[in-house]
């Protein structure tokens, strides 16, 4: 189950972290599933919790039980916060402080999408993966980078066939370099 941590709006950002690691952690705790929580990555828009990664760290970290919570990294979303993913080495930089805030073990899920703004502007707008401000060559870091070894990719992307099919062979080819 993919969820955004929320805002804080008003009120301060440690405790609407708390607020978050509480609701998560209650929610597990009374479920009789083992679907596992997965708090996506933010653009950070407005007081949205989840743009840095230490706010997702520090719900991680609050929660319990450890093994039904994780994250999907949300590859506009991150770009719009300000990890500069398009630089050569900048997508495997932004994994390996992903990994080192919230462990190897929780990246669980990828929303593989480009993005229509330039990095840093906060705003949440999905494109093509090549068509965007991101472009494709990060996409060959991002596969290649052990935190996504069994991270199945899920597109967020605009249109529908033919640009879907033809975005997935393209991170097929990518994967298999």
């Amino acid at each position: 189950l993919v969820l955004h941590p929320g805002a804080h709006l008003n009120s301060p950002l440690e405790e609407a972290l708390e607020r978050v690691a509480l609701g998560v952690e209650t929610a597990l705790y009374n479920s009789k599933s083992d679907t596992m929580v997965l708090l996506e990555t933010m653009a950070g828009q407005g007081t949205t919790i989840g743009s840095t990664f230490k706010e997702l760290g520090t719900i991680l970290k609050q929660t319990s039980p450890k093994s039904k919570i994780g994250v999907c990294l949300d590859t506009c979303h991150v770009f719009a916060a300000g990890h500069d993913i398009k630089k050569p080495g900048g997508m495997k930089e932004t994994m390996d402080l992903l990994v080192q805030v919230v462990g190897l073990e929780r990246i669980q899920l990828i929303h593989a999408n480009d993005s229509m703004d330039v990095c840093g502007n906060l705003k949440d707008r999905h494109q093509n993966i090549g068509k965007g401000e991101i472009g494709s060559k990060p996409f060959i870091e991002l596969l290649a980078h052990p935190a996504v070894t069994n991270a199945p990719l899920i597109l967020e992307t605009p249109g529908a066939e033919p640009e879907h099919g033809s975005e997935v062979t393209m991170l097929k080819k990518m994967r298999d370099k």
